[in-house]
């Protein structure tokens, strides 16, 4: 009787499963103009499809879906109303979608507020195969996390994190993949992350390096230039890692002629950019490239203005060298697992025992179990997740007495930028009016800002919690494009005949949180120029930081766009020798933290900030995992035991094979 009572059971919920299909998205098989995006991850537990088309529809996402049974179903999509934060009426994000060629008539995507479930309609399918289309109404952002058929009229549950374990189960994934054996593992794939896993792997230790984007290099794959000089350092060694991940001449490294230096120090090694056979790469292109190509007739082609083959070149430049070094980590034998994002950790005894990441296109999810971890996050996330102390914002003159230190403690920090251009078109076509386009920043002609393509000073967020809060902020940065785009197509003559053609979607940030060392690097040490017996890498950048321009206070106040940069003659400063104690968590044992989340100030940020010091920061850390495997010890103990052992290592330097 027992055992027929189960059989049934079993069967029911056989039969209830059968009844439910869910179809995430970022799985589709043909994504179309759509693309991938991860920044709501915090909110919804998933990436979504995003139509990224600069006011043009994009073209159809196209999946085909098994349904291993027949009949009515109602269907319920995962979507949001992204300009809700802002505006109360329709959200420019429309969509429907297909059933096997049918078209619902449920507009999606323009109500609600946050992230919902929305009805889409009841549709008729057949037992086997249909086919789903995501059908773009404007191309102006809207975004698909999943589609849910069911055979009962009942959404899914509303809140996301408790839905997360549905997904799982709907998807057929019983529990994560393990990852086990890792002498360290790397969550954060930019440039500090790779020299840190790059540097482990040369000193023989077993690396897992797992990133949430497609191509390593974190900011430097997205766009921004490897800044920072390497020929002033207290150990001359340090940075050739850095210069083999950057694809730089290791031989021009110690070279001040090899590099381009402003005044004040800053500047960069003119090595990393040339790649030979620039028009040979063969890996993965950006569906934003795509897309251009697409609005590019043949005509306008043969005639691309030289800012715009700069542009084209940069974007294969920088997923060439993704490539490159992708190929380096591999021969090392770190093993790289790519679109994964962590976002949960376990913690006993006050260590990090694994670390769960899901695929952000297959909803798999994987648990990274190792020795030591190092947290490359750029955010944070991982001390976070594991309970550290951290900080985030400015902090008040009476925390460390700064000079430069406001009275009060506050959320003012640096933001997130995004490439954007437009360009002279044969034919450039219209776009909406800034009255069209209610939802997006008022310009007008004493508030806009008259160029066509964004520079450094495009930012926002700057009041914005960066790590939980990315989405918001980098729509904010929509909001500024489009409406700023809007005044100039339609009220300044000289653009009349250019087209907004090339946007990125995903923040290349710059500060967020910064976890806790057993020495926080502040303003004075550095202006000071204090010694401390750890010192290692080597920071050259002023403490250049950014805040929000009066004029954008008066117009946007909250929700500022451009900014200024302290870098006058009184934030210039010498060389300087960080120490070794900032580039791991005083509160959690066997974590490190490099990248822009070590233990700094906001004001102390500002010069180790940039990627080549923060590469260097990544060999270090690479060497003292190396200690600490070797003698069995923390990281800690490196400072406490080792350090003349960590001090003859930088002297060194790691082996360049």
């Amino acid at each position: 009787m027992k055992r027929c009572i189960l059989f049934v059971c079993a069967l029911l919920v056989s039969q209830w499963t059968m009844s439910q299909v869910l179809v995430e998205a970022e799985s589709f098989a043909e994504k179309g103009g759509w693309v991938t995006d991860h920044q709501a991850f915090e909110k919804i537990h998933s990436s979504y499809l995003m139509a990224h088309g600069l006011g043009r529809p994009v073209k159809d996402a196209v999946t085909s879906v098994s349904f291993a049974e027949g009949g009515k179903y109602h269907l319920y999509v995962s979507t949001y109303n992204w300009t809700a934060p802002w505006y109360k009426g329709k959200g420019p994000g429309a969509f429907q979608v297909l059933v096997n060629g049918r078209l619902l008539q449920a507009e999606l995507g323009v109500t609600g507020n946050q992230w919902e479930w929305q009805y889409a309609g009841e549709v008729t399918i057949g037992k086997g195969a249909a086919q789903i289309a995501l059908h773009d109404l404007t191309g102006f952002n809207g975004r698909v996390d999943a589609l849910y058929f069911t055979k009962v009229k009942e959404a899914p549950i509303a809140d996301y994190p408790t839905f997360a374990l549905e997904r799982l189960r709907l998807l057929g994934y019983k529990q994560p993949k393990q990852v086990s054996g890792a002498d360290l593992v790397v969550i954060g794939g930019g440039i500090a992350g790779c020299a840190t896993a790059l540097t482990a792997a040369r000193y023989g230790l077993s690396v897992v390096l797992v990133d949430n984007l497609p191509w390593l290099g974190g900011n430097h794959a997205l766009g921004v230039r490897a800044n920072g000089l390497m020929f002033e350092n207290l150990y001359p060694e340090l940075g050739n890692i850095t210069c083999q991940i950057l694809n730089a001449k290791v031989s021009d490294k110690n070279n001040p002629e090899a590099y381009f230096v402003r005044e004040n120090r800053t500047g960069y090694i003119r090595s990393y950019q040339p790649i030979p056979n620039l028009r040979d790469y063969m890996g993965p292109v950006s569906t934003l490239m795509q897309q251009a190509d697409d609005n590019v007739s043949m005509v306008e082609r043969r005639n691309l203005t030289r800012s715009e083959q700069n542009q084209n070149n940069n974007e294969y430049r920088r997923k060439q060298q993704a490539a490159i070094r992708k190929a380096l980590l591999e021969e090392a034998g770190v093993a790289i697992y790519q679109h994964v994002h962590a976002y949960k950790v376990v913690t006993e005894e006050g260590q990090i025992k694994s670390v769960t990441g899901k695929h952000l296109q297959s909803g798999e999810e994987f648990q990274f179990e190792g020795k030591l971890f190092v947290d490359c996050t750029g955010d944070g996330v991982i001390g976070y997740l594991a309970g550290a102390e951290y900080r985030i914002g400015r902090e008040s003159k009476a925390y460390a007495q700064e000079p430069s230190a406001p009275e009060q403690e506050d959320q003012k920090k640096m933001g997130m930028s995004m490439h954007w251009y437009a360009y002279p078109r044969e034919n450039p076509g219209t776009f909406p009016t800034v009255e069209e386009l209610p939802w997006a920043m008022p310009c007008t002609k004493e508030s806009a800002s008259k160029v066509s393509q964004w520079s450094w000073e495009w930012e926002t967020g700057l009041e914005v919690d960066n790590a939980t809060q990315a989405e918001l902020a980098r729509d904010n940065y929509f909001r500024a494009v489009f409406g700023n785009w809007a005044y100039l197509k339609n009220n300044e003559e000289r653009f009349n005949g250019y087209r907004l053609d090339y946007m990125q979607y995903i923040g290349m940030k710059r500060e967020s949180r910064r976890i806790m060392g057993d020495l926080v690097l502040t303003e004075n040490d550095i202006v000071n120029r204090v010694k401390y017996p750890d010192a290692s890498f080597t920071t050259t950048w002023t403490m250049d930081l950014h805040y929000a321009t009066a004029k954008q206070v008066k117009y946007f106040k909250g929700w500022e766009w451009l900014t200024y940069c302290t870098n006058g003659r009184e934030v210039w400063i010498d060389p300087y020798h960080v120490p070794y104690r900032c580039l791991y968590a005083k509160d959690i044992a066997n974590l490190f933290i490099g990248g822009r989340c070590m233990s700094v100030t906001h004001q102390a940020l500002g010069t180790v900030r940039v990627q080549a010091t923060l590469g260097m920061a990544g060999e270090v850390i690479g060497m003292a995992a190396s200690i600490c495997a070797k003698r069995g010890v923390l990281p800690r103990d490196v400072y406490q035991t080792y350090l003349k052992d960590l001090k003859k290592l930088m002297r060194a330097g790691a082996p360049l094979q």
